[in-house]
């Protein structure tokens, strides 16, 4: 009877394993958190890092599978989060710069929304939000640098002298006067 059941060393190791797992549980969780914050933020460098951490940590063969899968399933999410944020804080920026007539910042922010666009549809973002940004990137596009500062070929400058105001006179209350206005030429 002595041999039948466990040793207390054995007992102690399961212990020991168990809140081992429990605790990387609770940093993995801790994890999320920073990487839920900048995901927000739209950073996607800092995401990257903390998503790379975070996977690392669920290889743990010990941990429990559906934990792990709804966990890699969360950081994919969090990911094409990251990158839709910054594909559309690029968009903006671009389209910003565009009405300021700042036209390296307006091709640098849509270079950053193309690449950023890029690692959304990596993460399997939807069409519709591909085909917005399109639409976005091309509003950009085509923003800014419009106004000529002198005369164009469109616009040439008028050097021609001003004609003088021929219509009928008008009375101060706002009523037309009923007498034709006789050019000072013709007046005989």
């Amino acid at each position: 009877m002595f041999g039948m059941g466990k040793k207390d060393g054995d007992a102690d190791k399961e212990e020991a394993e168990r809140k081992k797992i429990e605790a990387t549980m609770v940093s993995i969780d801790s994890g999320f958190e920073h990487l839920r914050h900048h995901a927000e933020a739209g950073n996607t460098d800092r995401s990257e890092a903390a998503a790379k951490r975070l996977v690392e940590s669920l290889k743990n063969p010990k941990l429990p599978a559906p934990y792990s899968k709804d966990r890699r399933n969360a950081v994919d999410a969090f990911l094409l989060h990251a990158y839709m944020k910054a594909t559309a804080l690029a968009c903006k920026g671009a389209i910003d710069a565009g009405m300021s007539d700042d036209i390296e910042k307006r091709t640098e922010m849509i270079k950053k929304a193309r690449e950023y666009l890029a690692g959304a549809v990596k993460y399997k973002a939807p069409p519709d939000f591909k085909k917005q940004c399109d639409r976005m990137l091309e509003v950009a596009t085509f923003s800014g640098g419009v106004k000529a500062k002198g005369p164009t070929k469109a616009k040439p400058l008028d050097t021609a002298p001003k004609v003088k105001d021929r219509a009928k006179s008008f009375d101060p209350d706002g009523k037309k006067d009923d007498k034709p206005v006789i050019p000072q030429n013709l007046k005989t």
